[in-house]
């Protein structure tokens, strides 16, 4: 281990590609969240009313229930990290998810969730399942820019080599020098042929 002395200048940057390549695996699994919460939702409710589309206010909701999700996954470090942090807000977002559908379809205003044990089983089931799918996802984009990364030639920056400074003039006009000398000279005052 190195000792650092007192006035050795200690180098606390982390690796930037690193954090951008986490960063970026973290915007590939909060738009995956939220993207399959609302399909998945869209899907169920398709499914358990016989095909009937959702209202346009209810997909509007839906889409803001799911941007919520995405951005949370991305967004929390124990969401974004883990698992099991996944699998927890994809569970919130099919039941934020069939909440909204709820709400437009009319069965939650006669105090009617539907919550039965094969629907709550349905819900953990479908977020398990798209957990697996967004793992396998993240995994797929790590290996596949870690193949960009070194088939593509890298950015490198050149250094900055300054050119030499331009040659200075000498040459200094003596009119101006003149003009300058006579205007210093005169009153602050109308033109002649105005104040008369």
């Amino acid at each position: 281990m190195q000792s650092v002395g007192y006035y050795q200048r200690v180098n606390n940057e982390f690796d930037r590609a690193a954090a951008g390549q986490r960063s970026a695996v973290a915007r590939v699994r909060g738009a995956s969240a939220g993207a399959i919460s609302g399909t998945i939702s869209v899907a169920a409710h398709g499914w358990a009313s016989g095909g009937m589309a959702p209202s346009g206010s209810t997909l509007t909701l839906l889409a803001g229930t799911a941007a919520l999700i995405g951005a949370l996954v991305a967004g929390l470090a124990p969401l974004r990290d883990t698992a099991t942090g996944l699998v927890a807000a994809l569970v919130a977002g099919q039941l934020l998810g069939h909440v909204t559908m709820g709400l437009g379809s009319g069965h939650l205003h006669h105090g009617d969730a539907q919550l039965t044990p094969a629907m709550l089983t349905a819900h953990v089931l479908a977020a398990v399942a798209a957990a697996a799918v967004i793992r396998g996802a993240e995994t797929a984009y790590r290996a596949g820019t870690a193949v960009l990364r070194r088939v593509l030639p890298s950015r490198r920056v050149l250094p900055f080599l300054p050119e030499p400074a331009p040659l200075r003039t000498t040459h200094r006009d003596r009119v101006i020098l003149r003009v300058f000398a006579a205007e210093s000279l005169r009153t602050r005052a109308p033109p002649v042929a105005v104040a008369h």
